[in-house]
């Protein structure tokens, strides 16, 4: 089938990104939704007081296959990327979004679009919210393609009666993140890292945020909580799951005063499960998925299912 009508993109993280800078590239117009204030996805920076700035979702990324290599050379060259503490890794610069920011320059994005149901007209789709009310001035479109997690992909397939074979398999694991400020020491030289393989510890991961290049705040940290952690905290408040996280650091690295500490809960951080196939699309319909539920818990996976899903839209070879 044809698909030169106006293609939806349900989320803006790096598949999607991925996706729409490829359609664009071959001409196509493209519309990319996200329910959060910006692009970004788990590539996120949040702006802490002052000059704080916390990469509280992926850490970094590395780049292994040559398509994302040539990418990633690129942004390194034009000031989007950098690498960051050695073995191939790379954070975006000045914060983690940059990346995905390049990717949508140009692209109709709209933020602040939450996706509730995608309804069928003829051979095209509209998209509204969960009560109804149209989004995109009520365009239609020719392709939906979701890149967001996979229950919210699939809440969203059910309620246009349709399925994916594969996206139900996929299975996350959720982590809760610890933004901290203090005045204490580095982690130590020459090291910006440091996990604790310990899968019952509280703390599973500490980087020394304020180590990337063009960051601010020497003294800024991100720690990851640990999966099971997560898991068994999952439903608590944020301030409290804060404290508790602050407390387990100290075990594990010396903090001066704190000058700010905050959490945030992402409940389909790491993939557990992948799907096993760079992208799900059914051309019958012209519904799409990709994402690293595709093929695992990489910045460069979900790269990499957003292009191949492009290629399936545009008729490219596998």
């Amino acid at each position: 089938m044809n698909w030169d009508g106006t293609i939806a993109i349900i989320g803006a993280g790096i598949a999607g990104a991925a996706a729409a800078h490829r359609l664009r590239e071959a001409g196509r117009r493209v519309v990319v939704l996200d329910k959060g204030r910006g692009p970004g996805g788990r590539m996120a920076t949040r702006r802490g007081p002052g000059e704080f700035r916390f990469d509280h979702g992926a850490q970094y990324f590395t780049a292994r296959d040559p398509r994302f290599r040539a990418q990633v050379a690129d942004w390194t060259t034009r000031g989007v990327a950098a690498p960051w503490g050695g073995a191939d890794r790379f954070v975006g610069t000045p914060g983690m979004t940059a990346p995905v920011r390049d990717l949508l320059d140009g692209t109709d994005l709209r933020c602040g679009r939450a996706v509730g149901r995608l309804v069928r007209e003829g051979r095209d789709w509209r998209l509204a919210e969960a009560d109804g009310t149209a989004l995109a001035d009520g365009e239609a479109f020719s392709a939906v393609l979701l890149t967001c997690p996979s229950p919210q992909s699939l809440a969203l397939l059910a309620g246009a009666g349709e399925d994916l074979p594969g996206v139900a398999e996929v299975a996350y694991a959720p982590c809760w993140t610890l933004m901290l400020a203090h005045d204490g020491p580095p982690l130590s030289s020459g090291a910006p890292v440091r996990e604790n393989r310990d899968p019952d510890a509280a703390v599973a991961w500490i980087a020394q945020n304020g180590s990337k290049p063009g960051r601010a705040g020497a003294g800024t940290l991100v720690a990851h909580a640990s999966a099971s952690w997560s898991r068994a905290n999952l439903e608590c408040e944020a301030d409290d799951v804060a404290e508790r996280l602050v407390a387990a650091l100290r075990d594990l690295v010396p903090l001066g005063e704190i000058r700010h500490r905050a959490a945030h809960r992402w409940r389909y951080a790491a993939v557990e499960r992948a799907v096993g196939e760079p992208c799900l699309f059914a051309p019958e319909t012209g519904l799409g998925f990709a994402g690293d539920g595709c093929l695992g818990p990489r910045v460069e996976f979900a790269y990499l299912s957003g292009l191949a899903l492009a290629g399936r839209v545009l008729g490219e070879a596998a």
